[in-house]
């Protein structure tokens, strides 16, 4: 198993794709960190309350964990996507299946080591978060609020949280073996099916079952008391998660197991 997992992880980090996702991350990360330490406190207009300043321990969490998360959960969603269907689209999946006939302790491998991606994704995320918000929060002469043990949770556990999201690409990597379809199919279950399910949800009354949607369970993790939102208990989240990514790497076993080598 030891020898899988190196090589999965020389598969991924010899490409060019996972910098570049990374990168991405790293940009989008900064952007929303920045704008949300900027504009923290400020009042929208037209006679609507001002939002919670820097001295609020839920803005200090969006600022740093929740910008992290929300900059680099698709990417690495696309990254668990992309290790599985290029190996499909370039056939170099059927030498790794013959040469280790149990291919369940590929996919094993293969999840182990896009969780260790997803994880330098949540860590490189969170640290130019810290950066970029931490800048803004200097300038305008507040505290970053380092002290405080729900913020330190939260970005602990939003390292956490990315990484199980590539292990869901993974599966749908392995569901949709087609890599424009996946990475599509991808994007489109983190922007769209989601949230409209979510939203489909909340309008039945049913948020019993709308915390449990991946989304609000990563929400759960980072800060259950976002937004006045009925999420959750952090724990409860990431069990949750834990649970999706186990889900979805049984499933990626599964299909794997039981399909032809082409």
């Amino acid at each position: 198993m030891i020898a899988l997992l190196r090589s999965e992880l020389t598969k991924t980090l010899t490409t060019r794709m996972w910098w570049g996702l990374l990168v991405g991350a790293v940009l989008l990360t900064a952007l929303q960190a920045v704008a949300t330490a900027a504009v923290a406190g400020s009042a929208p207009g037209m006679g609507a309350p001002a939002s919670p300043g820097l001295e609020s321990g839920e803005t200090l969490r969006q600022a740093f964990a929740g910008s992290a998360f929300n900059g680099a959960y698709l990417f690495a969603l696309v990254m668990g996507v992309l290790a599985i269907t290029g190996e499909y689209r370039h056939q170099t999946v059927t030498p790794t299946f013959l040469a280790t006939p149990r291919r369940a302790r590929v996919i094993v491998a293969k999840a182990l080591a896009q969780v260790a991606v997803g994880a330098v994704f949540g860590l490189v995320a969170l640290l130019t978060a810290l950066v970029g918000a931490g800048t803004v929060i200097a300038l305008r002469g507040a505290s970053m609020g380092l002290d405080d043990g729900a913020l330190w949770r939260a970005m602990v556990l939003v390292v956490l949280a990315v990484s199980l999201w590539t292990v869901l690409g993974l599966g749908i990597g392995t569901l949709l073996r087609n890599q424009v379809a996946a990475v599509l199919g991808a994007i489109g279950l983190g922007l769209i099916i989601e949230p409209l399910l979510g939203l489909l949800l909340t309008v039945l009354e049913l948020d019993a079952v709308a915390k449990f949607l991946p989304s609000a369970a990563s929400s759960a993790v980072l800060d259950p008391g976002t937004a006045g939102f009925d999420l959750l208990p952090w724990w409860a989240g990431a069990l949750v998660m834990t649970a999706y990514a186990v889900v979805f790497a049984a499933l990626g076993v599964l299909l794997s197991v039981r399909r032809d080598i082409t």
